[in-house]
């Protein structure tokens, strides 16, 4: 074999070896399985710092919105009682808290504009029998060609004026709740109006006074009917979409700490507050025993709506929780063991997280607490 022929071969072999070990080099080396992570808690532990644990997405008391309210007159069942021109108030028949109905008088007001008014109906009256006896007249010499046609339709030209001047003086009177009198004995010094109750109910507010003035936009009375109430509660922008007309709705009174009460929202406003960006809910209470009171601040639980048909996976916003940047669950596996779980968040509100991925419907999640043991995975 010749030096140039054996100097090929080696040169060869050398690039195979070359070639087989480049092929080794890139081909990448399979990644280690990745462990799951737990952590572990003595159970009464866990009872003492009041770690709390339910299935995800299921409805329960983690899955209701906890909404502020206060309570509220129903709107049909309140009304305001005052006059429509000034008046110095002469009796006043009630009291606050007294019950009253539909009609009753509450207190008389002197309305000096009365007497005025009064006095144009009866000269409208007059006006109008005057009227209408020349119009009688001016008929009749018309039919015997003692008058003329434009004469007569002068007189009845009178006439229609002194019927309009009339239903106008008589309207007046009814707008101030005053009598119609028969005659100018039936005119007093003082002409005088009744403030009734236009509902029944309670007396709830009284700002008359005996001897002091109303103005027109002064309220004299509040009349309500308490039986029922609304619980209006505030329902922030990111929520408006998890509440509906018609749920029940579950009702705390820090006034009346043990008592629940039940209702239903009966109306979602259309428009949110411009300074609170909040939605009001209204919710209709009974109130039958009156041991609600408007005024009181209410705590609501709201279940939410879900949409089953998109598949939704709701649970507590604090159920999940920032782990160096990602977003985790904590999965229970036993009785004081957790799989810590990276997920996908979807959606957020002000109480509630979507979960896209990484959790199962039903699988068994800490939704209270979970800080807790985010502390201790930190630790770790």
């Amino acid at each position: 074999m010749t030096s140039s022929t054996l100097s090929s071969l080696i040169a060869t072999v050398f690039s195979l070896s070359l070639g087989c070990s480049s092929s080794q080099a890139a081909k990448p080396e399979p990644k280690p399985e990745q462990k799951l992570q737990i952590i572990q808690f003595d159970p009464a532990t866990l009872d003492r710092l009041g770690v709390e644990v339910q299935a995800a997405g299921v409805t329960g008391p983690g899955l209701r919105l906890a909404l502020p309210g206060t309570l509220e007159y129903v709107a049909d069942k309140y009304a305001e009682v005052g006059t429509i021109v000034e008046g110095r108030v002469s009796t006043i028949n009630v009291t606050v808290g007294e019950r009253v109905k539909k009609g009753q008088a509450l207190a008389t007001v002197l309305v000096p504009a009365i007497v005025s008014a009064q006095a144009d109906l009866l000269s409208a009256q007059a006006g109008l029998k005057v009227a209408q006896d020349h119009l009688k007249r001016e008929s009749t010499l018309l039919q015997n060609e003692l008058t003329t046609k434009r004469e007569e339709e002068l007189a009845r030209g009178d006439a229609t004026m002194a019927e309009a001047s009339l239903a106008a003086a008589t309207a007046k009177l009814k707008l101030l709740g005053a009598t119609v009198p028969s005659s100018s004995e039936g005119i007093r010094a003082n002409g005088s109006i009744t403030l009734t109750a236009p509902i029944d109910g309670t007396v709830v507010r009284r700002d008359a006074v005996v001897g002091s003035y109303l103005e027109p936009q002064e309220t004299a009375f509040a009349v309500a009917n308490a039986s029922s109430l609304w619980a209006v509660l505030d329902v922030y922008e990111s929520d408006v979409g998890s509440i509906r007309e018609g749920v029940e709705v579950e009702l705390g009174v820090d006034a009346l700490p043990g008592k629940r009460f039940k209702g239903k929202v009966t109306v979602l406003e259309p428009q949110l507050g411009k300074a609170t960006r909040a939605l009001r809910a209204r919710v209709e209470v009974d109130n039958q025993d009156g041991a609600l009171r408007p005024g009181l601040f209410v705590r609501a639980s709201v279940p939410i709506a879900v949409d089953s048909k998109a598949n939704q996976l709701l649970v507590p916003k604090a159920a999940v929780q920032p782990i160096g940047g990602n977003d985790f669950a904590f999965v229970e596996r036993e009785r004081g063991k957790f799989e810590v779980r990276p997920v996908t968040v979807a959606h957020r509100t002000s109480q509630f997280a979507e979960i896209s991925d990484g959790l199962a419907p039903g699988e068994r999640i800490v939704i209270h607490g979970a800080f807790v043991l985010r502390g201790e995975v930190t630790k770790q």
